[in-house]
C-alpha cells in the first residue's frame, strides 16, 4: 500500500489552482472549473450507470480507479481542476466501494487501498481552513486508507489521517491522526473500542454492481 509520509501539507489560498502565473485570478479558468464541478456533482453523479460515471472520473477528472472499484450514485467530489487531481495522484484501489451520497475530497492526495468499504454519507476530507492563520489559509493534507478498511455510515475522516489495514471506523465517528491496523474506533473524536480478528480480512469486495446504483 502506498504511503505519503514524505508528502508535506500545503498551505495556500483556496483558489490557488485558479490563478495565473502572476498571481492574478484567471476568470476563464475559474468559470471552467465551476462548470466542471457542477456537471460532475449534479449531473454525472446521478447518472444510473457505473460505466458512464467511472469513465468521467477517470478520463475527465484524472482519478485512478482500480479494477472492480465502484463509486455509487450521489457521490460529491471536491476538486480544484483535473490537472490538480492528476498531480495529486489520488487512487481508489481494486474492488474498493464508495457507497451512496459520500463525499470525496480530491483537493489533496487521497489514497485508498484494495477492498475498502466506505458506507453511505461518509466524508473523507483532505483540505480545511487554518483557524490559526491570519488569512484563514486553506491547507491540504494527504489521507491514506489502507486495504480492507470499513468506514461506517456518516463517519468523517479528517485531513492528514491514516487508517491502517483492516481497521473499522464506526458510524458517525470523526477520525484524525493515525488509526492502528485491525483496530475498531468510534466516537467524537474517535477512540479505540475493539479489535478486529486477523482472519476477518480475507474477503474480496467483488460482488457484481447492481443496476441503477
Amino acid at each position: 500500500m502506498t504511503t505519503v509520509d514524505e508528502v508535506k501539507s500545503e498551505v495556500r489560498p483556496s483558489w490557488a489552482d485558479l490563478v495565473g502565473e502572476d498571481g492574478s485570478k484567471n476568470p476563464a479558468k475559474t468559470l471552467a472549473v465551476r462548470v466542471l464541478n457542477y456537471v460532475t456533482n449534479h449531473v454525472v453523479a446521478h447518472v444510473p450507470s457505473y460505466r458512464v460515471r467511472h469513465a468521467w472520473y477517470r478520463n475527465v477528472l484524472g482519478l485512478s480507479l482500480g479494477d472492480g472499484s465502484g463509486v455509487y450514485m450521489g457521490c460529491f467530489v471536491w476538486f480544484n481542476g483535473p490537472g490538480q487531481v492528476r498531480r495529486n495522484g489520488s487512487v481508489l484501489g481494486a474492488r474498493t466501494r464508495i457507497n451512496r451520497d459520500c463525499c470525496l475530497d480530491l483537493r489533496g492526495p487521497l489514497l485508498l487501498g484494495n477492498d475498502v468499504s466506505v458506507s453511505a454519507e461518509a466524508m473523507i476530507l483532505t483540505g480545511h481552513h487554518r483557524h490559526d492563520h491570519p488569512s484563514f489559509a486553506f491547507e491540504t493534507r494527504p489521507v491514506v486508507i489502507e486495504d480492507h478498511v470499513w468506514i461506517g455510515a456518516r463517519a468523517v475522516i479528517l485531513p492528514g489521517a491514516t487508517v491502517g489495514r483492516g481497521a473499522v471506523i464506526a458510524a458517525g465517528a470523526v477520525v484524525s491522526g493515525r488509526v492502528a491496523p485491525m483496530t475498531v474506533v468510534g466516537g467524537v473524536p474517535a477512540r479505540p473500542i475493539g479489535v478486529r480478528p486477523e482472519d476477518s480480512v480475507d474477503y474480496r469486495l467483488d460482488e457484481p454492481f447492481h443496476l441503477f446504483e
